[in-house]
């Protein structure tokens, strides 16, 4: 546990420095038009670009701060070590770099080469070790030794503080206008701690925000239902970014003092509007922070803030990520191109159609839309069935209406006389 410095140790580095750089807040006129354009709303939708970062994810906000107060406490004579989640390896690779300092970094053997070589590059030792990233931080953590100092993903204050410099950014950006919500990613909990805290402390503590993960990655909307902390026996998710099986405690604890909403969507509509994203972008983002977007290239975002009124904005954390490659693209494409939207609010699982939602019994966690083919063929069956009976109605109701109308002015005997 890292305690509070002296002044005089506090000399080592400026105070006023950061490791992350301050990122482009964008009106997304694709997005904006595509949410607008089944409704009489003109709301407008804001991408906070964190994929411009250093180390090429949000990540470095919060470890950025995590390692620059570190050495403001002990100087350079330690080593970080590090053991679990690629944007968390790459950002402390980075940060080791530009403070002077060693770094030991370790990910498991079936990591990218690519990501393998950012670490490289940067002067970090790598250790290739275990199957998964449970093997290798248990490795991390054996590698400790007396000036060793481990870097955790999420679960620390200064990551949060780092994180909530994020909102004090908006705020200025947003001309002090809190937005009517914000879209947030969540794996571990470090940047929705950090986004809740920073809200907080800026008055903007009435701003909901949106916790979004993919139905095999749900442990904070799992802990929120449950009132207490949850493991999730398994991850199945392909966004790596949120696959975490117990959220942060902290996470649980904000969730009580400032509103959330815990959202799941599948895997398939977070690869697909990491795809869109893409082609309306030109810039690659992960599925992870696709899973954010997701919401917005659904509408979806309509259901959820059914109160949105004409100059609302939504702002996304487009959280960035180096987990996705033109291939990865490519293969996203062929697999999960205009998947059905199976989301999972609190408890409850709906399937939206022709602009309204359905009720489904459960997620389908074998399939990455959340929802077997025979059940999604007969629930369509059911529902253009339903819309077919109300149109019936709808074309009999205006028929009647018509008749009666006619009726009334057809003159009687008596009238004529």
């Amino acid at each position: 546990m890292i305690e509070d410095s002296s002044d005089e140790e506090n000399q080592l580095l400026d105070e006023s420095q950061t490791m992350h750089v301050g990122t482009p807040l964008l009106h997304s006129s694709r997005l904006s038009v595509k949410l607008n354009r089944f409704s009489k709303m003109s709301s407008n939708i804001f991408l906070k670009m964190e994929n411009i970062q250093p180390s090429g994810s949000v990540k470095m906000r919060g470890i950025g701060n995590f390692c620059y107060r570190t050495v403001q406490l002990r100087g350079t004579d330690i080593r970080f070590i590090c053991g679990v989640g690629i944007n968390t390896a790459l950002a402390v690779a980075y940060c080791a770099r530009q403070l002077g300092v060693d770094a030991v970094i370790v990910l498991p053997k079936n990591t990218n080469e690519s990501i393998c070589d950012g670490v490289r590059l940067e002067g970090a030792h790598l250790i290739l070790f275990g199957d998964d990233f449970t093997a290798s931080e248990s490795h991390a953590r054996k590698l400790l030794k007396r000036n060793d100092v481990y870097v955790p993903s999420s679960d620390h204050a200064h990551i949060w503080q780092g994180h909530s410099t994020l909102i004090h950014e908006l705020k200025s950006q947003l001309q002090n206008n809190p937005p009517a919500a914000i879209i947030c990613p969540v794996g571990g909990g470090g940047l929705l701690n950090g986004v809740i805290m920073g809200l907080q402390e800026i008055g903007w503590k009435q701003v909901p925000v949106i916790a979004v993960e993919t139905h095999g990655s749900n442990s904070f909307q799992s802990a929120v239902v449950a009132g207490k902390m949850v493991t999730l026996p398994r991850l199945t998710t392909i966004a790596s970014s949120l696959a975490v099986k117990s959220v942060s405690s902290k996470s649980l604890e904000l969730s009580l003092v400032h509103p959330v909403v815990p959202f799941a969507v599948s895997d398939a509509m977070a690869a697909d509007a990491a795809r869109l994203f893409a082609d309306d972008n030109k810039t690659l983002v992960e599925a992870a922070a696709g899973a954010g977007l997701s919401l917005c290239y659904t509408q979806i975002i309509r259901d959820i803030l059914p109160s949105l009124s004409p100059e609302s904005d939504v702002v996304v954390l487009v959280t960035g990520g180096s987990d996705i490659s033109l291939e990865k693209l490519e293969e996203y494409r062929k697999k999960y191109k205009r998947p059905p939207v199976v989301v999972k609010s609190g408890s409850e699982v709906f399937l939206k159609m022709d602009d309204s939602l359905t009720n489904v019994q459960e997620v389908n966690m074998d399939e990455p839309s959340g929802i077997s083919k025979k059940a999604l063929k007969d629930l369509s069956a059911r529902h253009t069935y339903k819309t077919e009976v109300m149109e019936d109605l709808t074309m009999q109701q205006a028929q009647d209406e018509e008749e009666s109308y006619s009726s009334a002015k057809t003159p009687t005997p008596l009238q004529n006389n």
